[in-house]
């Protein structure tokens, strides 16, 4: 059907569609323009970049009174090329999909190539950008022309990399054309709506250029297409009032496409018990002596933690053993000259009522067999493969020695480093899953076999992500960024913003509300303040805090009671 030139009127917004250039401009009720919205993509892969070539055919069509666009454009890569675009009342959504053969490296969205304009994004009139990814020490809020990436990727011991500490979170970023000081602000969500099978991409990323912006999913060749190919459906949500409605709506399409996993409704009241983990404790002795941290993971050291606490009145209900306990990352046994009886000692937490976690290193191949590791073109390991059956073995066994009775007896897991999920063009492994999805199937092995095993086995991961809530039960807000020159309590307010993410994208799932590394003592009885009214207290340090090494005082042990206890947990003696 010929595309008509009259605008469409919505409930929410207005739409009209230039078919010789093949963008829609969408427009607010009241005339203000947000942006023009590309209805053509590029899926590149290692044989080139998609460009489109010669005439874009754009075709109108009426679905159930929705408008349907129809965007065919000849590629360069690709046998077809056909982007879907529905306009409905409160939404835009897109797609597109491809046949022919190819392995899949960029994936543009909401922009592509087109002979001989180059890459063309969509037009914005956007001023401000929210990212659900904290990668700032203090701001949140960002000016729409700042790029940001969400995605599993990113360690943060990496100069420049400051994404790692949700991976990955949700996949909405929320944009808005109006002022930072408007009374009645509007924002936009950009939602990738796909079960986790269909994500099998490294990062989710907002690229903005003046005047413009498009999305992009990196497959990093690594995703063989032979046959056809639909990227994961992109929904425009356009009725947001700020930022966390934005992402609870996300929630809400996400459940409405029936793309978030089923899990267990239970929660053990244990869960809630406050939390000491002995990883800040560990860096403040690394602060006096000049010692690395993770040697200082022993069965001394912490012995000695839990007796300054327990000195001052305060018990926590669950233990974590941090950084490095075990010999070897893959295979988590014991380290002897740590530990002469880790079993003995989880025993011991048990007949004082207390509940141990193990610290878990996500992807680390160390002590793992070489069949059980993705590897570079060398041939050497990198990281575990979830896809193998070596390491398929291998992750069994370790949670099984960890949990069972027959070996610790531990509780459950604090997940760490799932943001160096591997990345890279090079590299060789078992499976067809990669990023995202084969993240979530190294966490599916350890979560099912650990339910498996201890039924109400805690299993702790920083992945506030929908896809995510069938394999963890508790979203750790995970690390403090320091700021040199952030203002007072910034701490507080930027965890507030990573607990106001979790709760609006994964209501259902608990809260560790970390506590490391705080920048200062006056950040860290800041942050104490409000610690309790955002999750589950947690502890890092015993005797001080490590930056600026400030020895507690009874002040500070009694601000710790008066938190736990604000909590509405019995927590000291």
């Amino acid at each position: 059907m010929p595309v008509s030139e009259k605008p469409l009127h919505t409930g929410t917004y207005t739409v009209q569609i230039n078919a010789a250039k093949a963008y829609a401009s969408v427009h607010g009720l009241d005339g203000r323009p947000w942006f023009a919205v590309r209805l053509h993509s590029s899926l590149d892969t290692t044989a080139g970049p998609d460009e489109s070539y010669g005439e874009i055919v754009v075709e109108e069509s009426q679905q159930l009174g929705v408008l349907v666009i129809t965007t065919t454009a000849r590629s360069t890569v690709w046998e077809s090329r056909v982007t879907t675009t529905r306009f409905l009342a409160d939404r835009i959504e897109t797609s597109t999909t491809v046949t022919g053969a190819g392995r899949l490296t960029d994936v543009h969205l909401l922009g592509g190539r087109r002979t001989p304009r180059g890459f063309l994004p969509s037009g914005s009139h956007l001023l401000h950008a929210f990212s659900p990814n904290p990668d700032h020490p203090t701001r949140i809020i960002r000016d729409a022309l700042e790029p940001a990436t969400i995605g599993p990727c990113g360690e943060g011991s990496e100069p420049g990399i400051e994404r790692w500490l949700f991976s990955p979170a949700p996949w909405c970023f929320a944009v808005s054309p109006d002022p930072a000081d408007s009374a009645s602000p509007h924002w936009i969500g950009l939602s990738i709506v796909a079960p986790i099978e269909e994500q099998n991409f490294t990062n989710y990323v907002y690229s903005p250029v003046t005047g413009g912006f498009s999305l992009r999913l990196d497959y990093e060749g690594q995703t063989v297409v032979d046959g056809s190919f639909r990227t994961p459906p992109l929904v425009i949500h356009l009725d947001g009032k700020d930022p966390n409605g934005v992402l609870v709506r996300h929630r809400e399409l996400l459940d409405e496409y029936g793309v978030v996993p089923g899990r267990r409704r239970d929660r053990p009241a244990w869960w809630q018990g406050t939390i000491f983990c002995g990883w800040g404790a560990q860096c403040a002795i690394s602060a006096r002596t000049g010692q690395p941290p993770q040697p200082l993971a022993t069965q001394v050291n912490y012995d000695r933690f839990l007796a300054t606490l327990a000195a001052q009145g305060i018990r926590p209900q669950t233990v974590v053993v941090d950084d490095k306990w075990q010999q070897d990352y893959a295979t988590c046994r014991p380290d002897p000259a740590k530990w002469h009886d880790l079993r003995g000692w989880i025993d011991e937490r048990h007949a004082a009522g207390q509940r141990v976690l193990l610290w878990w290193k996500a992807w680390d191949e160390e002590g793992a067999p070489a069949d059980a590791c993705i590897t570079d073109p060398a041939g050497n390991p990198v990281s575990l493969d979830p896809d193998s059956p070596a390491c398929v073995a291998l992750i069994t066994e370790a949670v099984e020695y960890m949990l069972s009775t027959d070996g610790l007896d531990a509780d459950g897991f604090k997940i760490d480093f799932t943001a160096r999920t591997p990345s890279g063009a090079s590299l060789r492994h078992s499976g067809p899953r990669w990023g995202t999805a084969l993240l979530h199937e190294q966490l599916r092995l350890v979560y099912e076999t650990a339910k498996r095993v201890k039924p109400d086995a805690l299993v702790v991961t920083h992945t506030p992500n929908p896809a995510f809530i069938d394999v963890t039960d508790m979203i750790r807000l995970n690390d403090v960024l320091r700021a040199e020159h952030g203002e007072p309590g910034y701490v507080a307010r930027h965890m507030t913003y990573r607990a106001g993410v979790v709760t609006a994208v994964c209501p259902e799932l608990g809260i560790d509300t970390d506590g490391w590394m705080m920048p200062s003592h006056a950040e860290w009885r800041a942050y104490l303040k409000i610690q309790h009214g955002l999750g589950v207290p947690a502890l890092y340090y015993v005797d001080g805090t490590d930056t600026d090494r400030h020895d507690f005082g009874p002040d500070d042990f009694a601000a710790i009671q008066d938190s736990w206890q604000r909590f509405g947990t019995t927590t000291t003696l």
